[in-house]
């Protein structure tokens, strides 16, 4: 008899008893502080795992285990004749330069994706791709694509239509709801629509008739979740836009009048290029920055008080010895962080390529490279190419997409 094998296997058992001893509530405690890709793995170990991982009670307790966000940039890129090389690229702060540079992590890159990011918010992603709406969590590679609106203003037969696709969060009961602006023309009103995530996957229904003052034509900018309310600024003429609140508790539509500005304005309005929604100070801001590249100057609007439509000005100007960093290239707003801070990225996909994070609080502006893009994309002609960015700082979420609407 070997006894020195019967030794071995009474240590694996006591092992395997000891590990089994762990209270359950121990174990999650020390889930919940581990990184989404190890979580990602243990999913695999077991259905009660996968079950435990994947449920919006392990979700909750995950974003209170995360002490600080991991900060990542997604970078969506498109090959407009050649589907199959579209790629969402995902990047990390560099561990040796972490305050200048990112770098690609091919790991995490997602292939055969990548579209116009509409917003994303608490962990979830919303984009476009080839006119179809998708929720994608890039923490755990999953993606559902919402169905086609099916409105009766949109002629039968007609591929090409005027959709635009906002993304909100109900904070009472923790329901996804994603709001559809669609009509099939830059002439016609359109109609709205709003999809609640739900188990089963969910519906479009139309939204209720808006009121008779309600007449914007055509979205313009990417939408905006501040508090359960979503904002986006749409055209009522050529020259002339508004903004649209969505509230995702009472599914109202409501349209007011944004500030008009002074200065080198044509005659009072906005320059549609250079306005973008932002939140700031927890409230909703339009930032214009129609004179960032000139004189370095940009100039908030903050909402004080929605219900009263009160404005507030705030008018910042860069550092001298930072002007460098805006005077050569064209730079679009493209969100904001969770402290705050701003992020610019330029018009063209340029190599070295590189964004600009500007920290309003402190008027300060820093550059930030993105290393490892792979090189055929700079190569490829700007006509041939679409891309598109977004940072997302927030805490990573783990839940199942399928469960989204679980509210149990």
């Amino acid at each position: 008899m070997d006894w020195s094998l019967i030794k071995r296997e009474r240590k694996k058992r006591r092992r395997r008893n000891e590990a089994q001893d762990i209270p359950m509530d121990v174990v999650v405690e020390i889930l919940k502080r581990l990184p989404t890709k190890s979580l990602m793995r243990f999913k695999c170990l077991s259905k009660l795992w996968s079950s435990l991982l994947c449920s919006r009670y392990f979700s909750s307790l995950f974003l209170t285990g995360q002490t600080r966000p991991r900060p990542r940039l997604y970078i969506c890129l498109a090959d407009l004749y050649k589907d199959h090389k579209n790629v969402i690229l995902s990047s990390a702060p560099d561990t040796t330069k972490p305050s200048s540079s990112y770098v690609v992590d091919r790991n995490l890159t997602i292939p055969r994706m990548g579209g116009y990011i509409s917003q994303n918010l608490l962990g979830f992603m919303c984009y476009t791709f080839w006119r179809k709406p998708r929720i994608c969590n890039p923490a755990t590679r999953q993606l559902f694509t919402l169905p086609a609106v099916k409105s009766s203003i949109i002629p039968r037969g007609v591929i090409k239509k005027i959709a635009y696709y906002y993304f909100g969060h109900n904070p009472l009961n923790d329901q996804y709801k994603v709001i559809c602006s669609i009509a099939p023309n830059l002439t016609t009103m359109p109609e709205h629509w709003v999809f609640v995530l739900t188990p089963q996957g969910g519906s479009w229904k139309k939204v209720a008739p808006t009121p008779s003052d309600f007449c914007p034509y055509t979205p313009v900018h990417r939408g905006q979740s501040v508090n359960g309310v979503i904002y986006y600024l749409a055209l009522i003429d050529m020259y002339n836009y508004v903004l649209v609140s969505f509230d995702v508790i009472s599914e109202e539509l409501i349209m007011s009048q944004v500030p008009r500005m002074d200065g080198d304005e044509l005659h009072g309005r906005f320059r549609l290029k250079n306005v973008n929604l932002i939140e700031y100070g927890g409230k909703l801001t339009v930032l214009d920055s129609t004179q960032l590249r000139d004189k370095g100057m940009v100039v908030l609007w903050i909402l004080q008080d929605a219900g009263n439509k009160e404005w507030s000005k705030k008018t910042l100007i860069l550092h001298p010895c930072q002007l460098q960093l805006v005077n050569n290239i064209v730079f679009h707003v493209n969100g904001t962080t969770q402290s705050g801070k701003v992020v610019l990225i330029p018009q063209d996909l340029l190599s070295p390529f590189h964004i600009l994070c500007y920290d309003l609080q402190r008027n300060d502006m820093r550059k930030i490279e993105i290393k490892c893009i792979p090189d055929h994309w700079f190569r490829k002609k700007k006509k041939d190419r679409r891309f598109d960015v977004m940072f997302m700082d927030q805490s990573e979420s783990v839940i199942d997409l399928d469960l989204l609407g679980d509210f149990n």
